[in-house]
């Protein structure tokens, strides 16, 4: 008995098409995974200037979307968005890692969000942050999604004598304290 080694007509050309689409179908599959990135987005307000209607109706619309030379002042209530580029899931949830540089980052404050469904954005505030270095985390289930660090300055600048003052007092061991 005889087995028919090519396949019929109909099931060659079946083969040849699946065959040149499964790249294309593999990429998207490729590309649809994980968390998309995004871009964040800045803007500061004088939150203690306002009374409690005020800030109750206040609505955040217009932020600069940036990420370098980040600097404001210790008493900008810092307002800031993170635009995904394209929508996350609405039950993915994100937790917002506020970090400040002592010897290294050191978590200060942590926020568990989801994007907004609407915009695909997640928003938030920090206020009252003492003068120094800081980084914003976007983790996902355990992996960062995007960073971004900034800094806190006084109003006045540096000047050599507020700097030792406020290395002198981040310092508890009193040794290292009077040593300045």
């Amino acid at each position: 008995m005889r087995q028919n080694s090519v396949p019929s007509p109909l099931i060659q050309i079946f083969y040849k098409r699946i065959f040149s689409i499964l790249p294309i179908l593999f990429t998207i599959t490729f590309i649809q995974c994980g968390v998309p990135k995004g871009e964040f987005g800045w803007t500061t307000t004088q939150m203690e200037e306002m009374d409690i209607l005020e800030k109750q109706i206040q609505t955040i619309t217009d932020y600069k979307m940036m990420r370098d030379d980040l600097i404001f002042s210790p008493t900008d209530t810092i307002h800031y968005v993170y635009q995904f580029s394209r929508n996350p899931g609405s039950e993915t949830d994100f937790y917002i890692s506020l970090n400040r540089y002592e010897l290294d980052f050191v978590e200060i404050d942590i926020k568990k969000k989801r994007a907004e469904p609407d915009s695909h954005a997640i928003r938030d505030e920090f206020s009252l942050l003492r003068t120094g270095e800081y980084l914003i985390k976007i983790v996902h289930e355990g992996d960062t999604v995007d960073e971004v660090k900034f800094r806190v300055l006084p109003d006045e600048g540096y000047t050599q004598e507020n700097l030792e003052q406020e290395l002198a007092g981040d310092q508890t061991d009193e040794i290292i304290k009077y040593s300045r």
